[in-house]
């Protein structure tokens, strides 16, 4: 597989792989692609997201890709690299892809001076924790992960509490 940073207008080449990615994770939703287009070019791909997006190629098909961020500050005056999604394709799983492109997201974190790689995944999903624990990786429990849903979040963005 060859994996490259996705440049700004790569964006309409990832409609198909974000669009099952979003089906893989809610399986009832219907995805139109003029949609998913229009997601990846106004919020996913300008300079300001922070995101960047590696994506893993094999017989002129995208088979993977990562959304990653490096995040300041950090300790010792370094970054945080975070990945925000890590996806494969149905058809090209169990064959060292996604060992592929953490190996390829490493080499980016340490060449962006990152002394951390950090990540989220589906506490049930046995193949997912099978995959990261045999890379190393450890479940970070000393922190708690927090979350506003949208009611809430709009909420709390309403609210005028002031001091």
């Amino acid at each position: 597989m060859d994996i490259t940073c996705c440049k700004p207008d790569e964006w309409a080449d990832l409609v198909e792989i974000f669009s099952e990615m979003e089906r893989y994770h809610h399986p009832q939703a219907i995805i139109a692609a003029e949609q998913m287009a229009k997601y990846l070019r106004e919020r996913v791909f300008p300079a300001d997201s922070g995101t960047e997006i590696y994506k893993g190629m094999r017989e002129g098909h995208i088979v993977a890709f990562a959304c990653v961020t490096v995040v300041y500050p950090a300790s010792r005056f370094t970054g945080q690299m975070f990945i925000k999604e890590l996806f494969v394709s149905k058809m090209y799983r169990r064959q060292g892809l996604g060992r592929q492109l953490m190996h390829f997201i490493a080499q980016c974190a340490e060449a962006r001076g990152c002394t951390h790689l950090d990540w989220l995944s589906v506490r049930e999903d046995r193949a997912v924790q099978d995959f990261y624990t045999s890379l190393g990786a450890r479940v970070v429990e000393e922190v708690n992960y927090h979350r506003l849903d949208q009611r809430l979040l709009s909420q709390l963005a309403a609210s005028s509490d002031r001091i």
